[in-house]
């Protein structure tokens, strides 16, 4: 009956969508004087560029040369002079967590990317807590104790000290992990002798059996990120993030594991995708699977909630604007936290051991039982689910890789696309086993540009550094990948992952596994027709083909002619999807 109650909140705004497309026809327009990147399949670097093209009811009718294309264009069809502008098919978010991001929106940011000293990031705090009355709660994101250097982990009785007024919250920038004071934790009934909520989540607890104030992993956060949803309106700050995907030329996006205790995140994502023709982002939402207890293996739920629902039997993939794609699997968490599974352990160094107060031998972990993963992996495989497993480590890689073989072989589905996320360490002679067992991968780049220099000197040294990320191993074993910012990890910004994926630099400017790079046009093909084919939406959207849909992203410098380093200052001057400009 809960599945039932799912997908009819999903088929009524479908049809409501269905009416508005009706009632709005998109114009017809021709955009002529430019530069056209189609990204087709058969296309490469040096293709022929056609300089015009012509869009009808939200659908690519012709490209080519410009008399042609007005020859084709209706009395009153729209001129759009590019004036020497680059029409690219609108970049595709593979892997990115708009709910997550909405959530955070607003929250008090105590990032790297906003402090650059420890002082500054507790004088942020101190100020958030004189702004804020008794008794309310205070919640912060971004904490980094590695781009701020010197930036120590809080123990309970500091934010004690702190906030003795309030309850404070403050989220990792990795979110696997938090930290929170003593008000925070009798707010939401958990102590000393509260158990972990799932394998590798826990509440860690002192020598004294005291708690320390960190909370380890997603399950373990979820009590108290709930609490969040009071502090701030959901619906403006997810608006405010999606009007940011298009801003930066995205058109449409994998949300890969919803985040909630509920279906509202489905809900407004859903909404906004039918009722709001000044979005009109495409939204493909994968569920995110943890057992609700390991006895009951069977019965997964919609993360982990107080009153789980339960996930649909199938896929829903019928309306091009909004669908219900996958699902993702944790198996192992961040290189941040240490929680990312490793063959060998971390370095030793004052960051692991100091900054983040892991043993000296820490490996990390997988997040669940093999026995688990094993029954995660076959029950949505057999149902028709791609599936989206996080998966950092190399240790982790091979397990994942493992147990994943023997469900294609019960089971084979010459089309299933199941994905493993992130792939920071992905050892290189399993890469051909990836490629022959039809998985495709999808690259956390930017781990390089932000994180380069930790994980080079303090997290796994100089040697596992420089393979990291092996996107030029993954083109050399014909291995489909894309290019993710994870947001709100990192910011979502195509380009910046295209420029870290040619120049294999961090932001400090240094070169860091140069062996791996890839030519832009190959990092075009990650962010636009790669990604549409890892979503399923190929035949859609990903391309600049006739009969696709016009989603399209107008720079205004071609990223394939510009030096490597001037990727980063490419502008994006407007977005169409489905043929309407998103204001």
């Amino acid at each position: 009956m809960q599945t039932i109650t799912i997908r009819t909140f999903i088929i009524i705004p479908l049809f409501t969508l269905l009416c508005a497309c009706e009632n709005q026809p998109a114009p017809e327009i021709v955009f002529y004087n430019g530069t056209v990147i189609t990204m087709a399949e058969n296309s490469d670097a040096a293709s022929t560029r056609p300089d015009a093209l012509l869009i009808r009811e939200g659908v690519i009718v012709q490209v080519g040369g410009k008399r042609q294309v007005l020859a084709a264009a209706g009395p009153d069809a729209q001129q759009v002079d590019l004036a020497g502008a680059t029409v690219l098919p609108g970049f595709i978010a593979a892997h990115t967590h708009p709910e997550l991001s909405a959530y955070l929106h607003t929250l008090v940011d105590l990032s790297g990317f906003k402090h650059d000293s420890p002082e500054a990031v507790w004088a942020e705090l101190q100020q958030a807590v004189a702004k804020t009355e008794p008794g309310d709660w205070i919640f912060c994101k971004g904490f980094d104790p590695i781009l701020v250097h010197g930036l120590e982990t809080p123990h309970i009785t500091q934010l004690d000290e702190i906030a003795p007024h309030n309850p404070v919250v403050i989220l990792s920038q990795s979110m696997h992990s938090a930290w929170a004071n003593s008000a925070a934790f009798e707010a939401v009934g958990i102590d000393a002798d509260t158990p972990g909520p799932a394998p590798g989540s826990h509440y860690e607890v002192d020598d004294n059996g005291k708690l320390t104030g960190f909370i380890v992993e997603v399950a373990a956060m979820q009590p108290f990120m709930q609490k969040a949803l009071d502090t701030f309106d959901i619906k403006d700050n997810f608006k405010q993030v999606l009007r940011g995907y298009t801003q930066n030329g995205i058109t449409s996006i994998g949300t890969a594991g919803v985040f909630g205790n509920d279906d509202k995140p489905l809900m407004l994502m859903r909404w906004f995708s039918a009722e709001d023709p000044g979005l009109l982002l495409r939204m493909l939402a994968m569920f995110g699977a943890l057992p609700e207890r390991e006895t009951t293996v069977r019965n997964f739920v919609y993360l982990k909630a107080e009153s789980p629902f339960e996930i649909p039997d199938k896929p829903e993939r019928d309306d091009p604007g909004f669908q219900l794609i996958g699902i993702k699997i944790w198996y192992d968490g961040s290189p941040y936290t240490g929680s990312m599974y490793l063959s060998e352990p971390y370095l030793q160094s004052n960051l692991m051991q100091n900054g983040l107060g892991l043993p000296a031998d820490n490996r990390g972990g997988a997040v669940l039982s093999r026995d688990v993963f094993r029954e995660q992996l076959k029950t949505f495989h057999d149902r028709g689910w791609q599936l989206a497993i996080h998966t950092q480590g190399d240790q982790a890689t091979r397990e994942v890789l493992a147990d994943m073989i023997p469900v294609l072989e019960q089971n084979p589905r010459s089309d299933h696309r199941h994905r493993l996320e992130h792939c920071l360490l992905v050892p290189p002679d399993i890469m051909q086993t990836i490629q022959v067992n039809g998985l495709t991968l999808s690259f956390h780049i930017n781990h390089l540009y932000y994180y380069g220099p930790a994980l080079e000197n303090d997290i796994i040294g100089p040697d596992r550094a420089g393979r990291m990320l092996p996107l030029a191993s993954a083109v050399e074993q014909h291995v489909r990948f894309t290019l993710h910012a994870d947001q709100p990890m990192y910011p979502e910004e195509p380009l910046s992952l295209m420029a870290t994926a040619v120049q294999r630099k961090t932001r400090e400017g240094r070169t860091i596994g140069s062996d791996q790079s890839i030519s832009a046009f190959q990092a075009l093909r990650a962010v636009t027709i790669e990604a549409a084919w890892q979503l399923g939406m190929e035949d859609k959207i990903g391309s600049i083909e006739a009969g696709k849909l016009a989603d399209l992203v107008i720079l205004n410098q071609n990223p394939l002619d510009v030096e490597p380093n001037d990727l980063r200052t490419i502008r994006v001057l407007s977005t169409y999807i489905g043929g309407r400009k998103v204001e």
